[in-house]
């Protein structure tokens, strides 16, 4: 998936054919992706490629070839944005400053790249103290139009929602987007220390509060899309914050996926477990849940779910998910499906083989997702006008 990652995000075959040849070398000859062999081989290879394509801006920037820098610095972030996700120990002192690369790069592109993106732009949103960072995008046409805001899962943040093409794709369709840094993601994890919380709909009424100084913004259409963890996310904003008129949950589970960090059930100390490599998922874990020990971690891990939230939820409904997605069940969608009795419309798309994108957020083959996502939402909005 990572290599279907870059590729979504907007990296090249080529890109990837020369950052990652040494790390599928390895691989081929049974080194572990699992194992920090493999990241230390994935940077060593794709690093290079970014810094090439440093030089190529650097050079189209001298010759007022701003289009086709802003070009670049798209390759760039999604390079870059895939050796941050794939460096999971958060205390390895290089996964900021991939980050932090990876966000300058977008935003240098935003400000360059020309249509669609000068439809965007950044801007901060204030929340306990701090500001987020969030980026919005403008829909065609004039007037007040709906808004969909992005929730993040547990290795996205901006650059994902931006650069997957859902904005783009919502923009077309007469809707405006706001892809946000939310508390347990990008910036607001790596920059202001906010940590995951099982009460999201907080923070999603403090966008929405600040989101009605907007007149793009017609603030009797908003939904909500929320991918991966933050598909669990989104169901329980929906159901406790009635300004949200629409919800989609894409690639969801029923509840937080526990059984891959804590396969033995709750540890019986709060010492270290297993391998070094699980240990350092884990400690990425305790971090971003803000933990204090893996018996802690777990204890936290339960307090997401979307038992007894989906009945509460009183607007349209779209679950989407990919046949074979390995991280999170079909039958968690099916059954949230089942328990979302007080929607008047409810509806499960599980994507297959037969039609492309069968993984984890449809990642292997994102388009027809992405189509079906922004059409349900145009058909909610802006065909029967709310």
């Amino acid at each position: 998936l990572l290599f279907c990652n870059a590729l979504a995000l907007g990296a090249t075959i080529g890109d990837l054919d020369d950052g990652m040849r040494e790390a599928r070398e390895a691989v081929e000859k049974g080194l572990s992706p699992d194992t920090p062999q493999f990241v230390d081989l994935v940077i060593k290879g794709m690093t290079p490629v970014a810094d090439k394509l440093e030089r190529l801006i650097n050079d189209d920037l001298a010759m007022d070839r701003k289009l086709s820098a802003g070009d670049k610095l798209l390759r760039q972030a999604a390079i870059l944005n895939c050796i941050d996700s794939v460096i999971v120990d958060f205390e390895d002192p290089r996964k900021i400053l991939y980050f932090d690369r990876a966000r300058e790069a977008l935003k240098k592109a935003v400000a360059l790249a020309g249509a669609p993106h000068d439809r965007s732009r950044f801007i901060q949103i204030p929340f306990e103290g701090v500001k987020l960072d969030a980026i919005f995008t403008s829909a065609d046409g004039h007037g007040p139009a709906p808004l969909v805001i992005h929730l993040n899962g547990t290795h996205s943040q901006i650059e994902w929602q931006y650069l997957i093409g859902i904005t783009h794709q919502l923009a077309k369709r007469g809707i405006a987007s706001l892809a946000i840094d939310h508390p347990g993601s990008g910036s607001a994890r790596y920059h202001h220390g906010l940590k995951y919380r099982p009460d999201p709909e907080v923070y999603v009424s403090s966008i929405i509060d600040h989101l009605s100084a907007f007149p793009e913004v017609d603030h009797g259409r908003i939904g909500l899309c929320g991918s991966s963890f933050g598909a669990i996310f989104a169901p329980r904003v929906t159901a406790h914050e009635p300004r949200v008129k629409a919800c989609v949950s894409w690639c969801p589970g029923y509840s937080y996926p526990i059984e891959r960090y804590f396969p033995d059930g709750r540890p019986k100390s709060p010492a270290p477990v297993a391998t070094p490599e699980t240990e350092a998922r884990l400690r990425y874990q305790r971090w971003a849940h803000g933990a204090k020990d893996n018996q802690d971690l777990y204890d936290k891990m339960q307090q997401y779910s979307v038992e007894d939230v989906m009945p509460g939820i009183k607007v349209p409904l779209l679950i989407v998910h990919g046949l074979n997605d390995p991280q999170t069940l079909v039958s968690s969608a099916e059954r949230m499906l089942m328990e979302a009795t007080a929607s008047p419309r409810a509806e499960l798309l599980v994507i297959g083989p037969d039609i492309g994108g069968d993984m984890h957020c449809n990642l292997d083959n994102p388009r027809t997702a992405l189509n079906a996502i922004s059409d349900w939402l145009a058909e909610i909005f802006v065909k029967r006008g709310g």
